[in-house]
Parts: structure tokens; C-alpha cells; sequence
């Protein structure tokens, strides 16, 4: 008798049962969010969908991961220090960074930094922006990439805290110069990290500096707007997969990039207007957010924000 054909139907019987088993194992919720993930991408970019299975070539050329990564300085560039009080509370605590061990938080965290540094510095707190760059400077070299600042930029940041232009240019040439380097090194899946962790933090920034919701506060607009941004970040991801630190990041993004999906855009004449001595251009496409979305989307940003500072193991 011929056993071999028997052997092989309870093979695969055996297969098929253990991968029905394991596919109801699943968390129905898990599954969800890997659905609206895929959905994500393919409304960015409908040839790549997988985040997790891919290795880290590719990650786009150097003009556009820089065109792709938010400056917390830009985001947060309509912050006037005669109009705003600092709140040094909503700052993550510089003593938690000692906290973050592996490459997946201290890469978010970066972010966080160096959108609280354009922060204390858009509202002239030199002192304290100091050491907040230090602090900056010590998670890159445990990133190991702290040779992306030119040499003596602690020396020269230190030398100009009167001088709060020269500080924003060196912030902004030191952001410059994370991002080429990360591109120049191949460490594009560092450079994701470090914008989604920024971004989070820029919007989180501008939440708390908004009163209460109104249609035509400049805040509430400028964080409608933060949707392009957001889609540049997704996009680039979306197109240069990377690994799973990469879509445990993106996981972070995907409720607010469902209320930000949902958000109106309607097309204005644009007009130019003066605002506290700078010329503002306004028109094009308008972002609108409703209350309910606006709400919506701080609870999602503020969520994120919390497993991102509190660095959840997964």
C-alpha cells in the first residue's frame, strides 16, 4: 500500500487547520488597523503598500527627503513671543531621554527634541534652548550620527544666545544637516522617525496654544494645513518601505491621518496681507476643519504623543 499520498493529504490538512488557528488568533483590531495602514498607502502611492518587508535602499534622493521633512521651525513658524506666554510644561522633560534605549525611540524622540527647540526658541528662551540642543546633540551620538553637526556647533550655539537670528539660522543648518546626512548614510528609516516624531510634536505644540476652536483662528488653520505635510511624510514612507520600527510609526499616524482623510478643501483667491510686520500670502487651497474634527484630530495627536514620549514596548 502506498502511504505517501495519505502522508501528504495530512500534511496539508495539518497546515491549512494551524493557519486557520492562527489567522483567528488574530486581534480583530490589530487586523483593522493593518487594513486601514494598507489603505493609507495605497491612496499615497498605490504601488507600495507593505511598510514592514523591505530593506532600506531606496529611500529617495536627497532634495526630496529634505522637501518630505516638516522644519518644526516652519510648522511652528507663526509663533510670535510678543503674542504667546512660554509654557515650559509643554515641553517633553529633558531628564526622559535617558529613558529611551533602543534606536526606535530615541529616533521618534529626536523629533520631539527638535520641535521643542524651535519652540523655546521661536519664544526667545535662549537659556533654556542650550541645553535642549545638548540634548539634541547626545541622542544623535547614541544614534551614532551626532557627526552630521559641523564641528564646533555647540561652541557656536553658545556664543550667539543673545542673538536669537543667528540662533534660528543654526538650528535650521543643523536640521539641514541631520537630514542630508541621514540620506548620504543610507539611514532613511532614522529620517522617518525623526520627521513623525517632529510633526507630532509641532501639532501637539500648536493644540495647546489655541483657546478654544474657532473657523477663523490662524492656529486652527495652520494645523488644517498640516495635512500636506503629513501626506509628504506618509508618501515618501509609503513609497520606500522600511522595517517594523518604521510601521510602528506609522501605526502612530494612522488615526490622525483618518481624521485629516476626512477634512474639506475648497480653492480661494489668493491674497496678500501684513501680519505683525511679515507679509502673509493667503488662498490657493484651504483646509477646513470642523470643531468636531479639530477635536477629533487633538485626541489622536495628544494619544500618539503619550506612547511616543512614554516609549511602550511593543
Amino acid at each position: 500500500m502506498n502511504l505517501k499520498p495519505l502522508w501528504m493529504m495530512v500534511l496539508i490538512g495539518f497546515v491549512f487547520f494551524s493557519c486557520r488557528q492562527e489567522e483567528q488568533k488574530k486581534d480583530p483590531k490589530e487586523q483593522e488597523t493593518a487594513s486601514v495602514k494598507i489603505a493609507l498607502c495605497e491612496s499615497l502611492n498605490p504601488q507600495s503598500s507593505d511598510l514592514e518587508n523591505s530593506d532600506n535602499e531606496g529611500f529617495g534622493s536627497a532634495s526630496e527627503v529634505y522637501y518630505r521633512f516638516p522644519s518644526p521651525d516652519e510648522m511652528l513658524g507663526f509663533i510670535n513671543h510678543e503674542e504667546y506666554d512660554y509654557n515650559a510644561d509643554l515641553l517633553s522633560p529633558a531628564a526622559a531621554s535617558d529613558n529611551y534605549l533602543d534606536s526606535k525611540s530615541q529616533s521618534l524622540n529626536l523629533g520631539i527634541y527638535l520641535a521643542d527647540l524651535a519652540y523655546i526658541t521661536l519664544l526667545n528662551r535662549q537659556r533654556e534652548g542650550i541645553s535642549y540642543f545638548k540634548l539634541i546633540h547626545d541622542l544623535s551620538d547614541k544614534l551614532r550620527i551626532s557627526s552630521a553637526f559641523a564641528p564646533g556647533i555647540l561652541k557656536r550655539f553658545e556664543s550667539n544666545l543673545d542673538n536669537l537670528d543667528s540662533l534660528k539660522v543654526l538650528i535650521d543648518e543643523s536640521v539641514t544637516d541631520i537630514i542630508f546626512y541621514l540620506e548620504r548614510e543610507n539611514k532613511g528609516k532614522e529620517m522617518a522617525l525623526i520627521s513623525i516624531g517632529g510633526f507630532i510634536e509641532a501639532l501637539y505644540l500648536a493644540f495647546n496654544l489655541v483657546d478654544s476652536y474657532s473657523e477663523d483662528n490662524l492656529i486652527v488653520q495652520r494645523i488644517a494645513d498640516q495635512k500636506l505635510v503629513l501626506d509628504n511624510i506618509l508618501r515618501y514612507i509609503c513609497a520606500n518601505p522600511g522595517d517594523a520600527n518604521v510601521a510602528y510609526a506609522v501605526d502612530l499616524l494612522v488615526p490622525v491621518w483618518q481624521v485629516y482623510a476626512n477634512i474639506s478643501q475648497s480653492s480661494q483667491d489668493t491674497r496678500v496681507e501684513r501680519r505683525n510686520g511679515k507679509l502673509v500670502i493667503r488662498g490657493g487651497i484651504r483646509n477646513s476643519i470642523t470643531e468636531e474634527e479639530y477635536l477629533q484630530l487633538k485626541q489622536a495627536v495628544f494619544n500618539a504623543r503619550t506612547r511616543i514620549i512614554g516609549n511602550p514596548e511593543k
